[in-house]
């Protein structure tokens, strides 16, 4: 493609997007409503070969009225009994890692039967048995518009598997239990640095509404469904509609998000620079600068310079 004409097409995409914010929660649902593409998305983040599931309730209510309830973006099963929840967050969460737990708790508790089991032995008889505790895996993945992990060991790592462990034989415990994060703000690859499918998935999920088609290196068929699914041109007007109002939520969010970063970004360098001064004003006070002198080269009042060099 002439490189002026793919220039014209990329500015005009920036003016009027040609595929729908997945990470809002319209985009996101309408996407992951789409068994073809929620299976394949499944399969590449958690390395599965998942053939069919189906989709259970998103809201699931605990045992009593006065429980609180679980409230999930896509929640579904496979034939086997085995349970996967995908959350999108838009913003960080004080208490991310309960957060987690209390929404697999309900998968797991779900799958105790109410009172004993009937089994119908060799002789015709129906015994009732206790349960023995065998569960289904449970699995949660969490895609992340903002970063969550920020250690040193953690700052590259863009796709995180959280299992239970036991730490002195560093072993697996289970392998029913299983949370993922994607912390999309951590993938820094281009389109031509996309090596596996997975990579592609993440790709697309960051960077899909700024996209004036689809990359020419994702060429495996489900991005052909995927990319399509994503037209904002398919939508019917009532979808439109939730769409933009998804986009405005969305929105609040970042700038929400955005300012509370920047506002933090403004006292820390605030502090580092009432630091730095207070250093100074020792350094001066060690060598017999006058309070008036230090002052005046600092920017600092007189009386604070004082309160400075009382605290030495």
């Amino acid at each position: 493609m002439d490189k002026e004409k793919r220039k014209a097409e990329v500015s005009k995409s920036r003016e009027t997007p040609v595929f729908m914010n997945i990470k809002t929660d319209f985009g996101f649902k309408k996407i992951f409503g789409n068994k073809v593409l929620l299976i394949a998305f499944l399969n590449a983040i958690l390395n599965r070969d998942i053939v069919e599931v189906e989709y259970l309730p998103a809201e699931q209510l605990g045992y009593i009225e006065e429980n609180r309830r679980a409230v999930y973006d896509v929640y579904c099963t496979t034939a086997t009994g085995e349970r996967f929840i995908v959350e999108m967050q838009a913003s960080p969460q004080v208490h991310f890692a309960d957060r987690i737990v209390f929404y697999m708790s309900y998968p797991v508790l779900s799958q105790a039967p109410r009172g004993q089991r009937s089994l119908i032995n060799s002789a015709g008889k129906e015994l009732k048995v206790p349960w023995d505790y065998s569960l289904s895996g449970v699995y949660m993945i969490c895609i992340l518009d903002s970063i969550m992990f920020s250690e040193e060991k953690a700052k590259n790592i863009v796709l995180e598997h959280m299992k239970i462990v036991r730490q002195n034989a560093d072993t697996v415990l289970t392998d029913k239990w299983e949370a993922v994060t994607v912390e999309l703000p951590k993938f820094k690859k281009t389109e031509d640095e996309l090596e596996t499918v997975t990579d592609k998935w993440i790709y697309s999920l960051k960077n899909m509404e700024k996209l004036p088609e689809r990359p020419e290196k994702l060429n495996e068929k489900i991005f052909d469904e995927l990319y399509e699914n994503a037209k904002i041109n398919r939508l019917k007007t009532e979808d439109m509609k939730a769409y933009s109002k998804s986009i405005l939520e969305y929105d609040d969010v970042i700038s929400s998000l955005r300012f509370v970063e920047e506002r933090t970004r403004r006292e820390t360098r605030e502090e580092t620079r009432k630091e730095e001064r207070v250093e100074f004003v020792r350094n001066c006070h060690k060598y017999n600068m006058d309070i008036e002198r230090i002052a005046a080269l600092t920017g600092l009042t007189e009386k604070e310079v004082s309160d400075v060099i009382a605290k030495l």
